[in-house]
């Protein structure tokens, strides 16, 4: 009886080892280089100086790479939280507009740069080489707006996102991950001068990235 209550602590203790372990692979702090494909959809409304209201929409896909910096905890037997910050040191030109008739007619130029973001990720473990993991973000980036009176500075805004992330040795690892960003409306003012007319313009900013990471674990 004894021989058998032994052997089952042993076992147990076994088990219970074996489920802490695994979330080893994903315990601690990474660094990740990251390459993206982007798709941006600026929703937006015009309205000149007569009052008159126009809506449209313009998109653009991009490539971008970025580095990321993160810290997992474990929480449980298969269970992680982890926290983390993603630079991408872009300078992409959204695009161009024009506002106002032909008698004022002025060109703007949108151009965004240095995108930041914040995250905190519950990851669950799958497999001894395998995570999945969901995300809730915040993001800010810098915003110039050419011609005009004034405008926004900056744009920010909170997203989602998932991931799969599998480990290729004993610290290296590569993610597949896709997230959404629905950023905060932007505006952009030209006031009126000569015989021009006063002009505005309002926009809803949204971004979806396809990213593929590598990283090291610490």
């Amino acid at each position: 009886m004894n021989k058998i209550l032994k052997l089952s602590a042993i076992a147990l203790l076994a088990s219970s080892t074996s489920l802490m372990a695994q979330t080893k692979p994903f315990e601690g702090g990474s660094i990740a280089l990251s390459v993206s494909a982007m798709g941006a959809e600026i929703d937006g409304s015009y309205t000149d100086g007569n009052s008159m209201r126009n809506t449209g929409s313009a998109g653009k896909v991009a490539a971008l790479a970025g580095i990321d910096l993160s810290y997992a905890y474990p929480a449980g037997k298969d269970f992680l939280v982890g926290f983390g910050a993603n630079y991408v040191p872009l300078k992409a030109k959204v695009g161009t507009g024009k506002s106002g008739d032909s008698s004022s007619a002025l060109t703007s130029q949108v151009e965004v740069k240095d995108l930041y973001t914040l995250y905190i990720e519950p990851t669950f473990v799958l497999n001894a080489n395998t995570a999945l993991s969901v995300k809730a973000f915040w993001s800010h980036a810098d915003l110039s707006v050419s011609n005009v009176t004034s405008a926004s500075s900056d744009m920010e805004g909170y997203g989602a996102g998932i991931g799969l992330k599998t480990t290729t040795g004993a610290n290296s690892f590569v993610k597949f991950e896709v997230s959404y960003t629905d950023f905060d409306d932007i505006f952009a003012r030209r006031n009126a001068s000569g015989s021009g007319s006063a002009t505005s313009v309002t926009a809803d900013p949204t971004m979806v990235l396809g990213t593929v990471s590598i990283g090291y674990k610490f």
